[in-house]
């Protein structure tokens, strides 16, 4: 990418600047080293000002009390926690992988149980969930405190696909001051 950048300016120069001296390749390797030097500095300052001043994302802290209600995957799935640890699940996607490691995705409705598992931080927050006749993964943690999500990667971790479920209790409105635990 930089050499695209180096390239395209050398030639918008010469285009633009004819009457300017010639670089030899020693002073103009000079010239691109010590910009592209100046913005690598430049970038990784800038990185560690923005993840010193907290600006990095964080999930929200919940609580079993929190992670309680009704949760929704916008296509007819929804898992009903209550508070007392029980669970229902009515159409609500299950994954596995088949014997060519293909994604073979099942619609899971049953009743089982729930358990909240606050880890050691935001980032290891887990709701383990137990549903009759259903293999399901560990949920994690993310979205906002006023709008938190459960989510189970979808085949390959890496590729990052998510199935998302979002809170969906009516009437329920959270207000909580940033890096608070929320209760």
């Amino acid at each position: 990418m930089t050499a695209t950048f180096a390239v395209t300016a050398l030639v918008a120069r010469r285009l633009l600047l004819p009457d300017r001296p010639r670089f030899s390749g020693g002073a103009m390797f000079g010239w691109v080293a010590l910009y592209g030097t100046l913005a690598v500095v430049t970038a990784i300052t800038l990185a560690g000002i923005g993840l010193y001043a907290g600006l990095g994302y964080e999930p929200p802290r919940l609580s079993t009390e929190r992670v309680a209600g009704t949760w929704s995957d916008g296509k007819g799935g929804t898992l009903i926690l209550t508070s007392d640890g029980k669970a229902t699940a009515t159409r609500v996607e299950t994954f596995d992988l088949d014997d060519s490691f293909d994604t073979v995705v099942q619609k899971c409705s049953g009743a089982g149980t729930w358990e909240y598992d606050p880890g050691a931080g935001p980032w290891s927050q887990e709701v383990d969930l137990s549903v009759d006749d259903c293999s399901m993964d560990t949920w994690s943690v993310f979205g906002t405190p006023e709008h938190p999500k459960l989510f189970v990667c979808v085949g390959d971790p890496d590729s990052w696909d998510l199935y998302i479920l979002q809170r969906r209790d009516r009437g329920v409105s959270f207000r909580i001051a940033p890096g608070q635990p929320v209760s």
